[in-house]
């Protein structure tokens, strides 16, 4: 029950300021020398797919990174200290938010994170959000693997409205993009703010997505469909490290979260 999970962390936004869903590049800086002096390895995709594929394989130490949306500051702040200290991370993207434009980003600000989405709905998206030239280069690097966060971010909705066709018809259109504008096909699918059920995850298995990640905390021992994943504070090591140790356990992340509840 020790080192059986794979720990998944779920960022947003690495920018300048306290706001909601935001690390500081200083403190996430802070997380990342913590993983690499600690000794963890950043997963990229495959190797995330394989060790949940095979559970007798060891996991000590492993964790996977994930950065929701496809946010501009993700490519300003995040990639260049995941760069700086050698590790991977997934990011997934709304396609209908990404622009094909070359752009100097010399004048970006930081703002809330509905600040930013409201502007992603605007003509004035590529203020905020990445270009495919942008993640391109970030996937050329292996820094970021680029991954599927279906087309319109409006699943949600559609699921709510029981619309499975536009469900199905969102995550093809997105699986496509990523495939056109990246040459790979995305096997991974973050659903947008969480929100999923039975007949959408059966959808996203016959589009041939094998990894679907929630929102919800929890352990990964080898259900793909339900990968749960630790939302990040805005705090550094001293509350990463010990979190990750919970998650790598089943036992020891079925307590924690009993406990969470009573508090």
């Amino acid at each position: 029950m020790l080192n059986n999970s794979i720990p998944v962390v779920m960022y947003h936004h690495v920018m300048p300021g306290k706001t909601e869903l935001n690390i500081t590049p200083e403190l996430f800086e802070e997380q990342l020398l913590a993983l690499n002096r600690s000794g963890w390895k950043p997963l990229d995709a495959k190797e995330f797919l394989y060790l949940m594929e095979h559970p007798e394989e060891s996991r000590k130490k492993c964790v996977l990174l994930t950065f929701d949306d496809g946010f501009v500051d993700n490519y300003l702040y995040a990639y260049p200290l995941l760069k700086k200290y050698k590790m991977k991370a997934l990011m997934f993207v709304a396609t209908d938010f990404i622009a094909d434009l070359d752009i100097k980003r010399d004048s970006f600000k930081a703002l809330t994170h509905k600040e930013m989405w409201r502007l992603a709905f605007s003509e004035r998206k590529h203020e905020v959000m990445c270009t495919w030239n942008e993640l391109r280069q970030m996937q050329y690097e292996g820094i970021f693997d680029i991954q599927s966060h279906g087309h319109t971010h409006k699943i949600p909705d559609f699921i709510k409205n029981a619309n499975y066709v536009a469900v199905e018809d969102d995550l093809r259109m997105g699986k496509e993009l990523l495939i056109k504008n990246l040459g790979k096909e995305p096997l991974h699918l973050a659903w947008p703010k969480g929100v999923y059920d039975t007949k959408a995850v059966e959808i996203a298995k016959k589009l041939g997505f094998k990894a679907l990640y929630t929102t919800q905390r929890g352990a990964n021992v080898y259900d793909l469909n339900k990968v749960k994943r630790l939302p990040i504070k805005c705090k550094g090591a001293s509350w990463l490290i010990p979190k990750l140790r919970i998650y790598s356990s089943s036992f020891f992340s079925k307590i924690y979260l009993k406990v969470r509840t009573h508090w």
